[in-house]
């Protein structure tokens, strides 16, 4: 299973996606597996924007919702463990204060 996340695969206008709808560029699309190499994955987090690193977050949290198989899941597990870690090396700060404001929701 591959997650994709920002932008949407492409405009309403029938374009590819590469660009806005007012014209400006668009994030191009990142694609990761999860069960993919760890260093390869780490690497690949570390490239990503915040809002990027944002959506990865989210995408996978409903993936692991979704999840059944035990390796499937310890293999977003560790995707997402990844996605904090870059969160918390790049903003500290906010990192620490959204913990202390209770982290990620609890289900």
């Amino acid at each position: 299973m591959y997650f994709m996340w920002v932008p949407p695969a492409s405009g309403s206008d029938g374009s590819d996606g590469s660009e806005g709808s007012d014209g400006t560029d668009v994030e191009p699309r990142v694609v990761l597996d999860p069960a993919g190499d760890p260093e390869v994955l780490r690497r690949a987090v570390g490239f990503l924007t915040l809002d990027q690193l944002a959506g990865a977050w989210k995408s996978s949290e409903t993936a692991l919702a979704h999840a059944h198989d035990v390796r499937r899941r310890a293999q977003l597990v560790l995707l997402r463990g990844l996605v904090l870690d870059e969160l918390e090396r790049r903003r500290p700060r906010l990192y620490r204060r959204w913990l202390r404001e209770g982290g990620p929701p609890r289900r």
